[in-house]
Protein backbone atom coordinates (compact mmCIF):
# COMPACT_ATOMS: atom_id res chain seq x y z
CA UNK A 1 0.00 0.00 0.00
CA UNK A 2 1.43 3.35 -0.99
CA UNK A 3 2.10 6.07 1.54
CA UNK A 4 1.42 9.48 0.12
CA UNK A 5 2.41 12.80 1.69
CA UNK A 6 1.15 15.33 -0.83
CA UNK A 7 -2.48 15.81 0.25
CA UNK A 8 -3.86 19.29 -0.08
CA UNK A 9 -7.29 19.20 1.43
CA UNK A 10 -9.09 18.14 4.51
CA UNK A 11 -12.48 16.67 4.33
CA UNK A 12 -14.27 13.64 5.42
CA UNK A 13 -16.87 11.20 4.26
CA UNK A 14 -20.32 10.55 5.59
CA UNK A 15 -21.93 7.35 4.49
CA UNK A 16 -24.67 4.84 5.31
CA UNK A 17 -25.70 1.39 4.13
CA UNK A 18 -28.94 2.78 2.78
CA UNK A 19 -30.18 6.21 1.83
CA UNK A 20 -32.67 6.16 4.66
CA UNK A 21 -29.90 5.50 7.20
CA UNK A 22 -28.04 8.55 5.92
CA UNK A 23 -31.18 10.69 6.07
CA UNK A 24 -32.05 9.60 9.59
CA UNK A 25 -28.53 9.82 10.95
CA UNK A 26 -27.50 13.02 12.73
CA UNK A 27 -24.00 14.11 13.76
CA UNK A 28 -23.07 13.96 17.42
CA UNK A 29 -23.38 17.12 19.53
CA UNK A 30 -20.71 19.61 18.48
CA UNK A 31 -19.95 17.74 15.24
CA UNK A 32 -21.02 18.49 11.69
CA UNK A 33 -21.40 16.25 8.66
CA UNK A 34 -19.15 16.81 5.65
CA UNK A 35 -20.81 14.65 3.00
CA UNK A 36 -24.37 14.95 1.71
CA UNK A 37 -24.87 11.22 1.10
CA UNK A 38 -26.10 11.90 -2.46
CA UNK A 39 -23.15 12.97 -4.60
CA UNK A 40 -19.49 14.03 -4.47
CA UNK A 41 -20.13 17.72 -3.84
CA UNK A 42 -17.19 19.20 -1.96
CA UNK A 43 -14.78 16.54 -3.21
CA UNK A 44 -12.13 16.49 -5.93
CA UNK A 45 -9.38 14.35 -7.38
CA UNK A 46 -5.94 14.71 -5.86
CA UNK A 47 -4.17 17.61 -7.54
CA UNK A 48 -7.33 18.86 -9.26
CA UNK A 49 -9.29 22.03 -8.63
CA UNK A 50 -12.59 20.72 -9.98
CA UNK A 51 -15.37 20.24 -7.48
CA UNK A 52 -17.23 16.99 -8.29
CA UNK A 53 -20.51 18.62 -7.26
CA UNK A 54 -23.57 16.82 -8.59
CA UNK A 55 -21.62 13.72 -9.62
CA UNK A 56 -22.48 10.41 -7.97
CA UNK A 57 -19.54 8.60 -9.55
CA UNK A 58 -15.96 9.55 -10.30
CA UNK A 59 -14.84 9.41 -13.95
CA UNK A 60 -12.46 6.52 -13.28
CA UNK A 61 -15.21 4.45 -11.57
CA UNK A 62 -13.19 4.13 -8.37
CA UNK A 63 -15.59 6.09 -6.17
CA UNK A 64 -19.36 5.71 -6.24
CA UNK A 65 -22.05 7.21 -4.05
CA UNK A 66 -24.56 4.44 -3.44
CA UNK A 67 -27.23 4.02 -0.77
CA UNK A 68 -25.92 7.03 1.13
CA UNK A 69 -22.32 5.82 1.20
CA UNK A 70 -19.12 6.36 -0.76
CA UNK A 71 -18.07 3.00 -2.17
CA UNK A 72 -14.38 2.66 -3.04
CA UNK A 73 -13.16 0.13 -5.56
CA UNK A 74 -10.03 -0.16 -7.65
CA UNK A 75 -11.60 0.55 -11.03
CA UNK A 76 -9.30 1.63 -13.85
CA UNK A 77 -8.01 4.95 -12.53
CA UNK A 78 -5.09 6.00 -10.40
CA UNK A 79 -6.40 9.13 -8.71
CA UNK A 80 -7.37 9.33 -5.06
CA UNK A 81 -10.30 11.36 -3.79
CA UNK A 82 -9.80 14.44 -1.63
CA UNK A 83 -12.08 16.98 -0.09
CA UNK A 84 -11.96 20.61 -1.06
CA UNK A 85 -12.02 21.77 2.52
CA UNK A 86 -8.79 22.28 4.45
CA UNK A 87 -8.22 22.51 8.20
CA UNK A 88 -5.43 24.19 10.14
CA UNK A 89 -7.24 23.76 13.44
CA UNK A 90 -7.18 20.91 15.92
CA UNK A 91 -10.08 18.59 15.18
CA UNK A 92 -11.73 15.24 15.82
CA UNK A 93 -13.11 13.19 12.94
CA UNK A 94 -15.37 10.19 13.30
CA UNK A 95 -16.25 7.87 10.45
CA UNK A 96 -17.50 4.34 9.95
CA UNK A 97 -16.11 1.94 7.34
CA UNK A 98 -16.91 -1.52 6.08
CA UNK A 99 -14.26 -3.63 4.37
CA UNK A 100 -14.68 -6.44 1.88
CA UNK A 101 -12.57 -9.62 2.16
CA UNK A 102 -8.86 -8.69 2.45
CA UNK A 103 -9.65 -5.21 1.08
CA UNK A 104 -7.11 -2.42 1.40
CA UNK A 105 -7.82 1.30 1.67
CA UNK A 106 -6.50 4.30 3.52
CA UNK A 107 -7.34 7.71 4.90
CA UNK A 108 -4.94 10.58 4.25
CA UNK A 109 -4.61 12.89 7.24
CA UNK A 110 -3.28 16.21 5.94
CA UNK A 111 -1.06 14.12 3.68
CA UNK A 112 0.32 11.09 5.54
CA UNK A 113 -1.71 7.93 5.08
CA UNK A 114 -3.39 5.96 7.82
CA UNK A 115 -3.74 2.41 6.52
CA UNK A 116 -7.27 1.07 6.85
CA UNK A 117 -7.74 -2.58 5.89
CA UNK A 118 -9.73 -5.73 6.42
CA UNK A 119 -7.42 -6.35 9.35
CA UNK A 120 -8.68 -9.68 10.68
CA UNK A 121 -8.74 -11.57 7.37
CA UNK A 122 -5.38 -10.07 6.39
CA UNK A 123 -3.98 -11.24 9.73
CA UNK A 124 -2.87 -7.70 10.67
CA UNK A 125 -3.28 -5.49 13.74
CA UNK A 126 -3.68 -8.65 15.85
CA UNK A 127 -4.23 -6.61 19.01
CA UNK A 128 -7.70 -5.63 17.76
CA UNK A 129 -10.41 -7.68 19.44
CA UNK A 130 -13.48 -5.67 18.36
CA UNK A 131 -12.92 -5.51 14.61
CA UNK A 132 -15.98 -6.67 12.64
CA UNK A 133 -15.82 -8.59 9.36
CA UNK A 134 -18.30 -7.34 6.74
CA UNK A 135 -19.77 -4.87 9.21
CA UNK A 136 -19.30 -1.24 10.19
CA UNK A 137 -16.29 -0.24 12.27
CA UNK A 138 -15.83 3.13 13.95
CA UNK A 139 -12.64 5.06 13.24
CA UNK A 140 -11.87 8.16 15.33
CA UNK A 141 -9.02 10.45 14.32
CA UNK A 142 -7.82 13.20 16.64
CA UNK A 143 -5.43 15.88 15.40
CA UNK A 144 -3.69 18.23 17.82
CA UNK A 145 -1.10 20.53 16.33
CA UNK A 146 1.00 18.32 14.08
CA UNK A 147 0.22 14.97 15.72
CA UNK A 148 -2.60 12.59 14.83
CA UNK A 149 -3.85 9.78 17.05
CA UNK A 150 -6.62 7.32 16.26
CA UNK A 151 -8.70 4.45 17.56
CA UNK A 152 -10.74 1.73 15.88
CA UNK A 153 -13.80 0.63 17.86
CA UNK A 154 -12.14 2.25 20.89
CA UNK A 155 -8.95 0.18 20.45
CA UNK A 156 -5.58 1.65 19.45
CA UNK A 157 -4.10 1.00 16.03
CA UNK A 158 -0.35 0.49 15.60
CA UNK A 159 1.51 2.76 15.41
CA UNK A 160 -0.76 4.74 17.69
CA UNK A 161 0.22 8.18 16.34
CA UNK A 162 1.80 9.92 13.37
CA UNK A 163 3.21 13.31 12.48
CA UNK A 164 1.09 15.39 10.11
CA UNK A 165 1.48 18.82 8.50
CA UNK A 166 0.05 21.91 10.19
CA UNK A 167 -2.67 22.26 7.58
CA UNK A 168 -4.23 20.00 5.01
CA UNK A 169 -7.01 17.58 4.30
CA UNK A 170 -8.21 14.05 4.44
CA UNK A 171 -8.34 11.92 1.31
CA UNK A 172 -9.68 8.50 0.49
CA UNK A 173 -7.78 5.72 -1.27
CA UNK A 174 -9.12 2.80 -3.31
CA UNK A 175 -6.29 0.25 -3.27
CA UNK A 176 -7.54 -3.36 -3.22
CA UNK A 177 -11.04 -4.74 -2.93
CA UNK A 178 -14.22 -2.98 -1.94
CA UNK A 179 -14.45 -0.40 0.85
CA UNK A 180 -17.39 1.68 2.08
CA UNK A 181 -17.30 4.78 4.27
CA UNK A 182 -20.21 6.48 5.99
CA UNK A 183 -21.25 8.80 8.82
CA UNK A 184 -18.17 10.97 8.81
CA UNK A 185 -18.42 13.93 11.11
CA UNK A 186 -15.99 16.54 12.35
CA UNK A 187 -15.63 18.75 15.39
CA UNK A 188 -13.13 21.57 15.26
CA UNK A 189 -11.52 21.89 18.68
CA UNK A 190 -9.41 25.00 18.21
CA UNK A 191 -6.70 26.53 16.10
CA UNK A 192 -3.40 24.70 15.97
CA UNK A 193 -0.44 26.86 16.92
CA UNK A 194 1.24 26.45 13.55
CA UNK A 195 -1.87 27.14 11.51
CA UNK A 196 -2.87 30.51 10.15
CA UNK A 197 -6.51 31.44 10.77
CA UNK A 198 -8.81 31.10 7.77
CA UNK A 199 -11.26 33.68 9.03
CA UNK A 200 -9.90 37.08 9.87
CA UNK A 201 -11.93 38.90 12.52
CA UNK A 202 -11.89 42.67 12.57
CA UNK A 203 -12.18 43.98 16.10
CA UNK A 204 -13.42 47.55 16.35
CA UNK A 205 -13.02 49.57 19.53
CA UNK A 206 -14.64 52.71 18.16
CA UNK A 207 -17.82 54.27 19.49
CA UNK A 208 -21.19 53.63 17.88
CA UNK A 209 -23.33 56.04 15.98
CA UNK A 210 -25.93 57.37 18.39
CA UNK A 211 -28.92 55.09 18.66
CA UNK A 212 -27.29 52.22 16.80
CA UNK A 213 -26.26 48.83 18.09
CA UNK A 214 -23.10 47.37 16.61
CA UNK A 215 -23.92 44.54 14.22
CA UNK A 216 -21.80 41.60 13.07
CA UNK A 217 -21.39 40.70 9.41
CA UNK A 218 -20.00 37.47 7.93
CA UNK A 219 -18.48 38.16 4.50
CA UNK A 220 -17.89 35.22 2.14
CA UNK A 221 -15.61 35.86 -0.88
CA UNK A 222 -15.23 32.27 -2.11
CA UNK A 223 -15.01 31.43 -5.82
CA UNK A 224 -15.98 28.01 -7.20
CA UNK A 225 -16.38 29.35 -10.71
CA UNK A 226 -14.90 32.46 -12.28
CA UNK A 227 -12.52 34.26 -9.89
CA UNK A 228 -13.06 38.01 -10.06
CA UNK A 229 -10.03 40.20 -9.61
CA UNK A 230 -11.59 42.01 -6.67
CA UNK A 231 -11.68 38.78 -4.63
CA UNK A 232 -8.37 37.30 -5.78
CA UNK A 233 -6.07 37.58 -2.76
CA UNK A 234 -2.94 36.54 -4.62
CA UNK A 235 -0.19 36.75 -2.01
CA UNK A 236 -2.05 39.27 0.13
CA UNK A 237 -3.90 38.61 3.37
CA UNK A 238 -7.14 40.05 2.06
CA UNK A 239 -8.73 40.78 -1.29
CA UNK A 240 -10.01 44.17 -2.40
CA UNK A 241 -13.64 43.45 -1.42
CA UNK A 242 -12.58 42.35 2.06
CA UNK A 243 -10.33 45.39 2.43
CA UNK A 244 -13.19 47.67 1.42
CA UNK A 245 -15.57 46.15 3.98
CA UNK A 246 -12.94 46.46 6.71
CA UNK A 247 -12.41 50.13 5.85
CA UNK A 248 -16.16 50.77 5.76
CA UNK A 249 -16.56 49.15 9.17
CA UNK A 250 -13.83 51.41 10.55
CA UNK A 251 -15.42 54.47 8.99
CA UNK A 252 -19.10 53.93 9.75
CA UNK A 253 -18.66 52.16 13.09
CA UNK A 254 -22.10 50.52 13.29
CA UNK A 255 -20.85 47.06 12.29
CA UNK A 256 -17.85 44.75 12.42
CA UNK A 257 -16.93 42.16 9.83
CA UNK A 258 -15.42 38.69 9.72
CA UNK A 259 -14.35 37.47 6.30
CA UNK A 260 -13.36 34.15 4.78
CA UNK A 261 -12.95 32.30 1.49
CA UNK A 262 -13.94 29.00 3.10
CA UNK A 263 -17.73 28.99 3.43
CA UNK A 264 -17.89 25.41 4.65
CA UNK A 265 -15.90 26.24 7.77
CA UNK A 266 -18.28 28.97 8.97
CA UNK A 267 -21.79 28.26 7.66
CA UNK A 268 -23.43 26.23 10.38
CA UNK A 269 -26.17 26.89 12.92
CA UNK A 270 -23.88 27.34 15.91
CA UNK A 271 -21.47 29.74 14.24
CA UNK A 272 -24.19 31.78 12.55
CA UNK A 273 -25.61 32.67 15.94
CA UNK A 274 -22.75 35.18 16.25
CA UNK A 275 -23.89 37.20 13.23
CA UNK A 276 -26.67 39.54 12.20
CA UNK A 277 -26.16 39.13 8.45
CA UNK A 278 -24.19 37.21 5.81
CA UNK A 279 -22.90 38.80 2.58
CA UNK A 280 -21.79 36.86 -0.52
CA UNK A 281 -19.36 37.80 -3.29
CA UNK A 282 -19.16 34.27 -4.64
CA UNK A 283 -19.33 32.07 -7.73
CA UNK A 284 -20.24 28.47 -8.46
CA UNK A 285 -21.47 25.64 -6.26
CA UNK A 286 -19.96 26.33 -2.84
CA UNK A 287 -19.21 23.07 -0.97
CA UNK A 288 -21.92 23.35 1.67
CA UNK A 289 -23.62 20.23 2.95
CA UNK A 290 -27.41 19.96 2.90
CA UNK A 291 -27.41 20.63 6.63
CA UNK A 292 -25.35 23.78 6.17
CA UNK A 293 -27.66 24.99 3.42
CA UNK A 294 -30.63 24.45 5.72
CA UNK A 295 -28.83 26.33 8.50
CA UNK A 296 -28.25 29.34 6.22
CA UNK A 297 -31.86 29.45 5.06
CA UNK A 298 -33.12 29.13 8.64
CA UNK A 299 -30.75 31.91 9.73
CA UNK A 300 -32.38 34.30 7.24
CA UNK A 301 -35.97 33.12 7.66
CA UNK A 302 -35.77 33.65 11.41
CA UNK A 303 -35.15 37.36 10.90
CA UNK A 304 -31.50 37.90 10.03
CA UNK A 305 -30.04 39.51 6.93
CA UNK A 306 -28.52 38.23 3.70
CA UNK A 307 -26.85 40.23 0.96
CA UNK A 308 -24.82 39.86 -2.16
CA UNK A 309 -22.96 41.79 -4.80
CA UNK A 310 -22.53 41.10 -8.51
CA UNK A 311 -21.68 37.38 -8.85
CA UNK A 312 -23.69 36.31 -5.79
CA UNK A 313 -26.34 35.53 -8.42
CA UNK A 314 -23.76 33.40 -10.28
CA UNK A 315 -23.81 31.00 -7.33
CA UNK A 316 -25.71 27.83 -6.39
CA UNK A 317 -27.62 27.23 -9.62
CA UNK A 318 -28.41 23.72 -8.36
CA UNK A 319 -29.93 24.98 -5.12
CA UNK A 320 -33.44 26.23 -5.89
CA UNK A 321 -34.03 27.78 -2.48
CA UNK A 322 -30.92 29.92 -2.81
CA UNK A 323 -32.20 31.34 -6.09
CA UNK A 324 -35.53 32.14 -4.45
CA UNK A 325 -33.76 33.87 -1.59
CA UNK A 326 -31.27 35.94 -3.63
CA UNK A 327 -34.03 36.76 -6.14
CA UNK A 328 -32.62 35.65 -9.51
CA UNK A 329 -29.77 34.02 -11.41
CA UNK A 330 -27.10 35.50 -13.67
CA UNK A 331 -27.97 35.14 -17.37
CA UNK A 332 -24.95 36.66 -19.04
CA UNK A 333 -23.51 40.16 -19.28
CA UNK A 334 -24.27 41.69 -22.68
CA UNK A 335 -22.57 44.81 -21.33
CA UNK A 336 -18.99 43.79 -20.60
CA UNK A 337 -16.56 45.25 -18.08
CA UNK A 338 -15.75 48.84 -18.94
CA UNK A 339 -19.24 49.62 -20.24
CA UNK A 340 -20.51 53.06 -19.26
CA UNK A 341 -24.23 52.99 -18.49
CA UNK A 342 -26.96 55.12 -17.00
CA UNK A 343 -28.82 53.82 -13.96
CA UNK A 344 -32.42 54.80 -13.18
CA UNK A 345 -33.18 54.92 -9.45
CA UNK A 346 -36.67 53.53 -8.80
CA UNK A 347 -36.74 53.92 -5.01
CA UNK A 348 -35.30 57.29 -3.97
CA UNK A 349 -36.11 56.78 -0.29
CA UNK A 350 -34.42 53.44 0.41
CA UNK A 351 -31.27 53.47 2.54
CA UNK A 352 -29.26 51.95 -0.33
CA UNK A 353 -30.31 54.44 -3.02
CA UNK A 354 -31.52 57.67 -1.41
CA UNK A 355 -28.13 59.34 -2.04
CA UNK A 356 -28.13 58.58 -5.77
CA UNK A 357 -30.76 61.01 -7.03
CA UNK A 358 -33.03 60.22 -9.99
CA UNK A 359 -30.25 58.65 -12.05
CA UNK A 360 -26.47 58.39 -12.36
CA UNK A 361 -23.80 57.06 -14.70
CA UNK A 362 -21.26 54.38 -13.84
CA UNK A 363 -18.80 52.10 -15.65
CA UNK A 364 -18.96 48.40 -14.77
CA UNK A 365 -19.85 44.94 -16.07
CA UNK A 366 -23.65 44.76 -16.23
CA UNK A 367 -25.67 41.59 -15.74
CA UNK A 368 -29.03 40.46 -17.02
CA UNK A 369 -31.09 37.94 -15.03
CA UNK A 370 -33.27 34.88 -15.46
CA UNK A 371 -35.80 33.07 -13.27
CA UNK A 372 -36.62 33.13 -10.49
CA UNK A 373 -36.19 36.88 -11.10
CA UNK A 374 -39.64 38.48 -11.03
CA UNK A 375 -40.05 42.13 -10.11
CA UNK A 376 -43.54 41.33 -8.81
CA UNK A 377 -41.91 39.30 -6.03
CA UNK A 378 -39.04 41.71 -5.37
CA UNK A 379 -38.67 45.36 -4.51
CA UNK A 380 -36.53 46.79 -7.30
CA UNK A 381 -34.32 49.69 -6.22
CA UNK A 382 -32.72 50.60 -9.54
CA UNK A 383 -32.49 49.41 -13.14
CA UNK A 384 -30.47 49.81 -16.29
CA UNK A 385 -31.58 52.69 -18.55
CA UNK A 386 -31.90 50.80 -21.83
CA UNK A 387 -31.58 54.05 -23.78
CA UNK A 388 -27.96 54.27 -22.57
CA UNK A 389 -26.82 51.03 -24.29
CA UNK A 390 -26.86 49.82 -27.88
CA UNK A 391 -27.09 46.11 -27.04
CA UNK A 392 -30.62 45.52 -25.79
CA UNK A 393 -29.89 42.09 -24.29
CA UNK A 394 -32.20 39.10 -24.57
CA UNK A 395 -34.98 39.95 -22.14
CA UNK A 396 -38.10 40.66 -24.16
CA UNK A 397 -39.42 42.95 -21.42
CA UNK A 398 -36.12 44.90 -21.23
CA UNK A 399 -36.42 44.72 -17.44
CA UNK A 400 -32.80 44.70 -16.33
CA UNK A 401 -32.83 45.44 -12.62
CA UNK A 402 -29.53 46.36 -10.97
CA UNK A 403 -30.47 46.22 -7.28
CA UNK A 404 -33.37 44.93 -5.25
CA UNK A 405 -34.51 43.76 -1.84
CA UNK A 406 -36.43 40.61 -0.99
CA UNK A 407 -38.34 39.55 2.10
CA UNK A 408 -37.44 35.94 2.85
CA UNK A 409 -39.41 34.57 5.77
CA UNK A 410 -38.78 37.16 8.46
CA UNK A 411 -35.40 38.01 6.97
CA UNK A 412 -34.20 40.87 4.79
CA UNK A 413 -32.25 40.27 1.56
CA UNK A 414 -30.35 42.95 -0.38
CA UNK A 415 -28.65 42.42 -3.74
CA UNK A 416 -26.73 44.77 -6.02
CA UNK A 417 -25.57 43.68 -9.47
CA UNK A 418 -22.75 46.24 -9.51
CA UNK A 419 -19.26 45.47 -8.22
CA UNK A 420 -17.26 43.76 -10.96
CA UNK A 421 -14.52 46.37 -11.17
CA UNK A 422 -12.06 47.67 -8.60
CA UNK A 423 -12.99 51.21 -9.59
CA UNK A 424 -16.59 50.55 -8.55
CA UNK A 425 -15.56 49.33 -5.12
CA UNK A 426 -13.50 52.52 -4.77
CA UNK A 427 -16.44 54.70 -5.81
CA UNK A 428 -17.95 56.55 -2.78
CA UNK A 429 -21.42 56.28 -4.36
CA UNK A 430 -21.19 52.49 -4.54
CA UNK A 431 -19.71 52.27 -1.04
CA UNK A 432 -22.64 54.27 0.31
CA UNK A 433 -24.97 52.01 -1.70
CA UNK A 434 -23.49 48.99 0.08
CA UNK A 435 -23.64 50.70 3.47
CA UNK A 436 -27.33 51.43 2.95
CA UNK A 437 -27.87 47.81 1.94
CA UNK A 438 -26.17 46.64 5.12
CA UNK A 439 -28.31 48.91 7.27
CA UNK A 440 -31.38 47.44 5.58
CA UNK A 441 -30.10 43.87 6.10
CA UNK A 442 -29.43 44.62 9.77
CA UNK A 443 -32.95 46.01 10.21
CA UNK A 444 -31.60 49.47 11.04
CA UNK A 445 -33.36 51.23 8.15
CA UNK A 446 -36.05 50.45 5.63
Amino acid sequence: MKRLFAALFLGVFVFAPAARAQDDWKPDAGFRSLFNGKDLSGWKYKGSKEDLAGKAESADKRFLVKDGAIVCDVGKGIKDLYTIEEFGEDFVVKMEFRAGPKADSGVYIRGPQLQIRDFKRRNEQKQLTKFKDDDWNLLVITVKGTEATYTLNDEALKPDKMKVPAKGGIGLQAETGKFEYRRVQIKVEGKAKAAAPRIDPVTLNTSLIAGDTKKRLLLITESRGFVHGVVNRGKKDMCHVEKTFVELAEKYKFFEVDYTQDSRSVINDENLKKYDAVFFYTTGELPLTDAQKSDLLAFVKKGKGFGGSHCATDTFYKWKEYGEMIGGYFDGHPWNAGTKIKVIVEDKKHAATKHLGDSFEITDEIYQFKAPYDRKKLHVLMRLDMASVKNQGKRADKDNALAWTNEYGNGRVFYTALGHQTEVWNDPRFQQHVIGGLRYMFGMEK
